[in-house]
């Protein structure tokens, strides 16, 4: 969508045109997510900012001012968040492992999924990465994938199961989901 439309819009959104937020949401949300994404590297975390983000860019809609740079404007306020969760984050007290042994394993199990899943991942380039990481964890469909890297439908599908194929061979049967 061109900046031209996407203001419209957000002008729709200050007049209390309520539709209009879902169509700014469909329009950003991939943009916001990545962008807090980079910063966390939690996707859980993540969906939880981007969530403080659209609720922030509702309280603060009426001071934007039609630039044609809203996309930015919004990746502002959601990389800030951001920032503020890390922070927060970094002075959260460490527990003892020795202390509560039976807290620690199953974080233990997720570290070693975690790890094997990026040991799967380093094996492809950041448009399979991509790919693979919409479709397979956080569920978006392949014709979403397709519209937002501006690729065919077939393309997509086609990098997709050369992905998940690259990744059996490294490391075995893979389930997608």
């Amino acid at each position: 969508m061109n900046k031209n439309k996407l203001e419209n819009i957000v002008e729709a959104f200050k007049n209390g045109d309520e539709t209009a937020f879902d169509r700014l949401y469909e329009e950003t949300k991939t943009d916001v997510y990545y962008t807090i994404l980079l910063v966390l590297k939690d996707p859980s975390l993540s969906e939880d900012i981007m969530q403080d983000t659209y609720l922030k860019m509702i309280e603060n809609i009426q001071s934007y001012k039609r630039k044609g740079e809203f996309k930015a404007w919004l990746k502002t306020i959601a990389k800030r968040l951001a920032i503020n969760a890390y922070n927060k984050r970094k002075k959260e007290t460490p527990m003892d492992a020795a202390e509560n042994p039976n807290l620690f394993e199953s974080e233990n199990r997720d570290l070693e999924k975690r790890y094997y899943l990026e040991k799967l991942l380093n094996v492809l380039n950041e448009e399979e990465k991509t790919i693979v990481i919409r479709h397979a964890v956080l569920g978006d469909k392949h014709k979403d994938i397709a519209e937002d890297l501006k690729k065919p439908l077939g393309t997509v599908l086609w990098k997709y199961q050369n992905a998940l194929e690259k990744m059996r061979k490294e490391g075995g049967e893979f389930d997608e989901r």
